[in-house]
C-alpha cells in the first residue's frame, strides 16, 4: 500500500498569517499616514510663514516711500480750519502726516502730488489711510489699504539721539520734526515681534 504525501505548496495563508499581514499594513499606514499630515502641515506653516513675510516687506516699502516724501506741510480740516499739528501720531492712530510726489501718471485724475497720509491700527489689522486730497472736504472719500493682517498689537515710539517719546504732536508753527527715528513694532500671535526702524528726516 503506497501513501501519498499530501503537497501544501498551493494551500494559502493561514489565519494567523492574515492577522500578522494586517497588523503590519496597519502599522505602515499609520506611519505614512501621520508621516504625510506632517508634511502638509509643514508645508501650510511655511505658505502662511511666506505670507507674513511678503505682507511685512510690501508694508515697510510703502511706509518708507511715504516718509521719505514727509512734508511739513499745515493741513485744514474738512471744514476749512487749520490743523493744530501738521505732524502726529502714537497708539491707535500710529502716525499723520502729508507727504509729496504722489504719482498720477497722464494726468489721468484730477489732483496734485501732495496728499495726506495715516497709519492706523484697528482690530488686527495695520492700515494705511490716504485722502483724495491733502484738504479734504467733508464728503471726501477715505481709501484704506490693508497692509498686515493677525496682529495682536502694534507699539509705535518715537526716538531721536537721546530720548524716546511713545506719542508725536507737531504744531502748525514748527518746521523742524523734534525726532528723527520712529520705531515700529509688530505683536503677532504667541508673542512673536517684529521691529523695524524708519529714518524721519523731511
Amino acid at each position: 500500500m503506497n501513501v501519498q504525501k499530501q503537497d501544501n505548496s498551493d494551500a494559502g495563508f493561514t489565519l494567523i498569517e492574515m492577522l500578522i499581514a494586517l497588523a503590519i499594513f496597519s502599522l505602515l499606514s499609520v506611519g505614512a499616514t501621520t508621516a504625510m499630515l506632517g508634511g502638509l502641515k509643514t508645508k501650510e506653516d511655511v505658505a502662511i510663514k511666506l505670507d507674513h513675510i511678503t505682507q511685512f516687506e510690501m508694508a515697510r516699502a510703502l511706509m518708507r516711500s511715504d516718509l521719505n516724501s514727509l512734508v511739513l506741510r499745515e493741513n485744514r480740516d474738512p471744514y476749512g480750519n487749520p490743523e493744530q499739528y501738521i505732524v502726529s501720531g502714537g497708539v491707535e492712530t500710529i502716525l499723520t502726516f502729508t507727504r509729496s510726489g504722489r504719482e498720477n501718471p497722464g494726468g489721468l485724475e484730477k489732483r496734485g502730488p501732495i496728499e495726506r497720509v495715516a497709519y492706523v491700527f484697528e482690530e488686527d489689522k495695520l492700515i494705511r489711510r490716504s485722502f483724495a486730497n491733502a484738504n479734504p472736504a467733508p464728503q471726501t472719500k477715505l481709501r484704506d489699504r490693508i497692509l498686515l493682517t493677525n496682529l495682536e498689537n502694534v507699539r509705535v515710539s518715537f526716538e531721536d539721539d537721546t530720548l524716546s517719546f511713545s506719542q508725536l504732536y507737531v504744531p502748525g508753527e514748527e518746521k523742524v520734526l523734534p525726532v528723527n527715528m520712529m520705531v515700529l513694532t509688530l505683536v503677532y500671535p504667541g508673542g512673536i515681534e517684529l521691529e523695524q526702524k524708519f529714518e524721519l528726516s523731511p
